[in-house]
C-alpha cells in the first residue's frame, strides 16, 4: 500500500501475446477532494445536497481504479456509470448508450476516449444544469453548474467558444473531441483541472454575473478558461513523458492563457498584468537558493506536488514569452504546429519542443534555452556605462546570478545565461541582441542618438533583473511617464528587488516611488501596491515608530491623488481597467488612509448597505468590496462589523463574496477578534479549500497578526493536517508559507524552521519550508540595510 503498487499472481504461466485483465474492486467515495470524491452544496430550499466528481492529477486515478497511473502509460477508456435516474452524469466523451435498469437506476456508457493519460479521465454525477453553444467547427460547448447558477454561466460559455475557435486556428490541429464540458464544483482543491473534454473548476473560477462581477474576477475567469483550454493541446494531445517535464504542460499554458485572453479582450491590455503578476511571481521565487530548475528531477511521483509552483507555471511561461519575442509569431507558431503534428496522442520531453523550433527557425534553440531550463535562477544584468552621456552608442553590461538576499557563496559566479537583450529609448527600440558571456556590449544603433532616456529589457519580455548606473537611473525617473506601462512596472519591481538585495541604495527606490504620484494605470498601481506592501512590512516591524508613521504618510500621499480621480463609485463609462484601478487604489486607501474619519465613515455606510442585503450585488460594488470590508474591521466598531459579516457569511451564496469576507476577518485589529476569526476558520463553516484565506490575510497584516497565526498553526497543526493535508499536500504547504509570511527576523525564521522540522510530515513540505525560512531571513537582511541608510530616517520619507 505504501508503494501504491499491486502484484497479481496467476495460477499458470500466461502465453505470449495480448490479453485482457479484468479486476473487480471496491472503493470509498471520499470527502478529500482527490480521486473519486463527494462534494456538498446547499440548494435554494436550504437542503444540503451532494454530488460525485473526480480529481486525478497528479497520482490519484489509482484512488479510483487499478491502473498504470503514469503520464506515459496512455490508454483508451470506456466509462460506464450506474447512478440514480433523477441525476445527470457526464464524462470526457458523449454517451454512446444508456438504459434504465429494473432497480430504477440508470446505466450509461460513454464513447471511447482518445489515447490519453490516466490523470485526464473524469466523470461527475449530480443535479446539474447547463447552457450550451457551438464553436465554428461544430464542437459542442457546455457550462454545467449546480442548480440555481445558470444566470452566472454566460461569460464562461462565451470565453470557452471564442478561445476554442482561436486555438483551433492557431495550433493548426482542430480540437479532437466532439464536445467540451466545463463544470463548477463546490469543493475543489485546485483552481481548475484540464480533464480532456470535461474541465472541472472551482465555482469562483468559472461562474459570475457579468453585469456585477469585479473586473479582477472577470479577467481571472477568462485566464483560467484559456489556460485549461490550452492544455487540451499542450498536456492532453501531447503529454510530458514524466513529471520532471511538468513545465511543458504548465509553463506553456501559463503563457498561452494570456496570449489568448489578449486576443479575446485586447482592451484589457493583459500583458501589462502578466509582467506585474506572473513574471514577478517567477522572479521572486527563483531569486531564492531554495528554488529549483524548470526541469527538475522527480524520482517518485509523490514528489511532483512540490513543483506545481511559480517555477513550473510562471517561470516556464516567462521563458516561453522570451522565446516568442526572439522568434516572432510566424516561426513560433510554425514550430508549435510541427510539434503537435509530430507528437499528437504521444509523450514528449523538453528537447522535442526545442527540436521543432530549431527546425523551423534554423536557430540552436536547445543551446539558447538550456541555461534557462536546466539551471535554477536568473541573471542580474548590470549596466556599467551611460551610452547617452559617453556617445558610444553601445551599452556595456555584465551578468551574475541574482539572489534575493544578495548573498555570495563560492561557485555562484559559474552561472551564465544565454540572455536576449532588448534596448529601448524614447527614439525607438534596437534589434534583439544576445549576451552569451559574463560581459558584453550591446549596439544601440540609432536609437541612442539624441535620446533622453534608455531602458534595458524594454517591454519586459525577458525574466531578468536590471541594475543601472545613477545617471541612467535618474534619466528614467525624470522620464517615467514616457515609459510604457510594462516598463514602469519592470523598473519599479527591479528597483525594489535590487534594493532589498543590497545591490542598490534605498535612496534610489524612494526617489523612484516619488515619481508615481500621478500614476493612473491599473497594472502599475498594482505593482505600486505590492512594493509599498513589501516596504510596509519591514519598515513598520524593523524601524522606529516615527519612521514607520512617516512612511505611511508618504504612502498615503501616493494614494490620495489616484483616489481623487477614481472615487468610490462605479460610473457607467468605466472600462474594466478603470474598475481595476479603483479596486487597487481603494485597497491601498484601506491600508494607508484607514484612520481618515471620512474614509472610515464612508466604509461604515457601505458596509451597512452590504450586510442588509449580502446577496444583492447592488448593495456593494464588487470592485471595492474587499477594501470596504477591510476598513470596517480595522478600526472602531470592528466588533459589530465582525458579527455582521459572520451573519452575512451564513447566507451568502457567491464564493467570491465569501472570499472577500475571509480576507476582511484577517484584518481585525484586536487579539480578541483575531482569536474569534481563527476559531471561525475551523468551525466547519469554511470549506477545506478555503481554510487558508483568513490566516493568510491575518499573517500579512502586521506583527500582531503574524504572531497570532503562527501560534494558531502550532496549536491546531493536527486539525489542519487532518482537514487539508490528508486531501492535498500542495494545499497544505500553503500553511507552511503562511506560518512565516509576516516575519522579518532571523529568530522567527529559526522558530518556524524548528516547528515544522519537528513534524513527521516534514519530508512532504521541505521545499516550502526552505523557501519560507529563506524569505524571512531575506527580510531580516533588508531591515539591516534600511537601518544603515537614510531610509531609516523619518525625514527621508517626509521629504520624498
Amino acid at each position: 500500500v505504501k508503494a501504491k503498487t499491486a502484484t497479481i499472481g496467476f495460477l499458470e504461466v500466461l502465453p505470449v501475446g495480448k490479453g485482457v485483465l479484468e479486476i473487480k474492486f471496491r472503493g470509498i467515495l471520499n470527502d478529500q477532494m482527490a480521486g473519486f470524491y463527494r462534494s456538498q452544496y446547499t440548494d435554494s430550499s436550504g437542503v444540503k445536497r451532494h454530488l460525485a466528481t473526480t480529481q486525478f492529477e497528479a497520482i490519484d486515478a489509482r484512488r479510483c481504479f487499478p491502473c498504470w497511473d503514469e503520464p506515459a502509460r496512455k490508454a483508451e477508456f470506456i466509462v460506464t456509470l450506474i447512478y440514480p435516474a433523477n441525476l445527470t452524469a457526464i464524462s470526457n466523451m458523449p454517451p454512446s448508450r444508456a438504459e434504465v435498469r429494473p432497480d430504477g437506476k440508470r446505466c450509461e456508457t460513454f464513447m471511447k476516449t482518445p489515447k490519453m493519460s490516466t490523470y485526464l479521465l473524469a466523470f461527475c454525477i449530480g443535479e446539474f444544469e447547463f447552457i450550451s453553444g457551438q464553436t465554428k467547427g461544430g464542437t459542442l460547448a457546455r457550462i454545467y453548474a449546480c442548480p440555481g447558477n445558470l444566470a452566472r454561466c454566460g461569460f464562461a460559455l462565451d470565453c470557452c467558444i471564442r478561445a476554442l475557435d482561436f486555438y483551433n486556428e492557431f495550433f493548426g490541429i482542430p480540437y479532437p473531441l466532439p464536445k467540451v464540458d466545463m463544470i463548477a464544483i463546490p469543493d475543489f482543491s485546485a483552481g481548475a483541472m484540464e480533464n480532456w473534454g470535461l474541465i472541472t473548476y472551482r465555482e469562483v473560477a468559472l461562474l459570475c454575473d457579468e453585469k456585477t462581477v469585479s473586473a479582477t474576477q472577470k479577467q481571472r475567469i477568462c485566464s483560467v478558461i484559456t489556460h485549461e483550454l490550452a492544455h487540451q493541446w499542450f498536456g492532453n494531445l501531447v503529454t510530458m513523458e514524466w513529471w520532471e517535464d511538468l513545465w511543458l504542460n504548465e509553463g506553456f499554458a501559463n503563457w498561452m492563457q494570456t496570449f489568448a485572453a489578449d486576443e479575446l479582450f485586447p482592451e484589457w491590455q493583459i500583458w501589462e498584468s502578466y509582467v506585474g503578476t506572473e513574471q514577478q511571481r517567477a522572479l521572486q521565487l527563483d531569486a531564492l537558493r531554495s528554488s529549483h530548475p524548470i526541469q527538475v528531477p522527480i524520482k517518485h511521483a509523490e514528489e511532483v506536488e512540490e513543483v506545481f509552483d511559480a517555477i513550473s507555471y510562471c517561470k516556464g511561461g516567462s521563458v516561453v514569452r522570451m522565446l516568442y519575442a526572439v522568434l516572432g509569431q510566424e516561426l513560433f507558431q510554425a514550430g508549435l504546429r510541427l510539434y503537435f503534428k509530430r507528437h499528437q496522442f504521444g509523450n514528449t520531453e523538453t528537447t522535442d519542443l526545442w527540436n521543432a523550433w530549431s527546425e523551423v527557425s534554423g536557430k540552436p534553440i536547445d543551446q539558447m534555452m538550456g541555461s534557462w531550463t536546466n539551471q535554477m535562477g536568473f541573471p542580474l544584468v548590470e549596466v556599467t556605462n551611460d551610452p547617452l552621456a559617453d556617445g558610444s552608442g553601445q551599452v556595456e553590461v555584465k551578468q551574475k546570478w541574482f539572489l534575493a538576499d544578495g548573498s555570495i557563496q563560492p561557485g555562484d559566479d559559474a552561472k551564465v545565461w544565454f540572455c536576449p537583450m532588448l534596448v529601448g529609448t524614447d527614439k525607438g527600440v534596437a534589434p534583439v541582441a544576445f549576451l552569451e558571456q559574463k560581459t558584453g556590449k550591446i549596439d544601440c544603433g540609432t536609437v541612442a542618438k539624441g535620446a533622453s532616456m534608455l531602458k534595458i529589457n524594454f517591454g519586459q519580455h525577458f525574466p531578468v533583473r536590471v541594475l543601472y548606473p545613477a545617471s541612467l537611473f535618474d534619466r528614467l525617473v525624470k522620464n517615467i511617464k514616457a515609459l510604457p506601462a510594462e516598463d514602469r512596472i519592470g523598473l519599479l519591481a527591479d528597483t525594489f528587488a535590487c534594493t532589498k538585495a543590497g545591490a542598490q541604495d534605498p535612496a534610489f527606490l524612494v526617489e523612484l516611488l516619488g515619481g508615481f504620484k500621478e500614476e493612473v494605470n491599473d497594472k502599475v498601481w498594482s505593482e505600486l501596491g505590492a512594493v509599498l506592501g513589501g516596504l510596509d512590512k519591514v519598515v513598520c516591524q524593523g524601524l522606529d515608530a516615527e519612521t514607520a508613521k512617516a512612511f505611511k504618510i508618504f504612502a498615503g500621499k501616493l494614494v490620495s491623488p489616484a483616489f481623487a480621480k477614481v472615487g468610490w463609485d462605479t460610473l457607467p463609462s468605466d472600462s474594466d481597467n478603470q474598475k481595476k484601478l479603483r479596486s487597487t487604489v481603494v485597497s491601498a486607501l484601506s491600508k494607508y488612509c484607514c484612520s481618515d474619519p471620512a474614509v472610515v465613515a464612508e466604509a461604515a455606510k457601505r458596509l451597512k448597505a452590504f450586510v442588509a442585503a449580502p446577496n444583492d450585488s447592488a448593495s456593494l460594488a464588487a470592485d471595492i468590496r474587499p477594501a470596504v470590508l477591510d476598513i470596517a474591521l480595522s478600526g472602531e466598531g470592528a466588533e459589530a462589523a465582525f458579527d455582521a459579516l459572520l451573519a452575512a457569511h451564513a447566507v451568502v451564496k457567491d464564493g467570491a463574496v465569501k472570499t472577500n469576507i475571509y480576507g476582511a476577518l484577517g484584518h481585525v485589529g484586536t487579539a480578541a477578534l483575531r482569536k474569534r476569526a481563527l476559531e471561525f476558520c475551523l468551525s466547519g463553516e469554511v470549506r477545506s479549500q478555503d481554510l487558508m484565506y483568513i490566516p493568510m490575510s491575518m499573517a500579512t497584516n502586521g506583527k500582531d497578526g503574524a504572531e497570532a497565526v503562527f501560534s494558531w498553526i502550532q496549536a491546531e497543526f493536527g486539525r489542519l493536517y487532518e482537514m487539508v493535508g490528508s486531501t492535498s499536500m500542495m494545499l497544505f504547504s500553503s500553511f507552511v508559507r503562511i506560518s512565516g509570511a509576516g516575519f522579518v527576523t532571523e529568530e522567527r525564521a529559526q522558530e518556524v524552521s524548528d516547528f515544522w522540522k519537528s513534524k513527521d510530515i516534514i519530508s512532504k513540505v521541505e521545499k516550502a519550508l526552505a523557501q519560507t525560512v529563506e524569505s524571512i531571513n531575506s527580510n531580516s537582511k533588508f531591515v539591516a540595510r534600511l537601518k544603515a541608510s537614510k531610509a531609516s530616517q523619518a525625514s527621508t520619507w517626509a521629504s520624498a
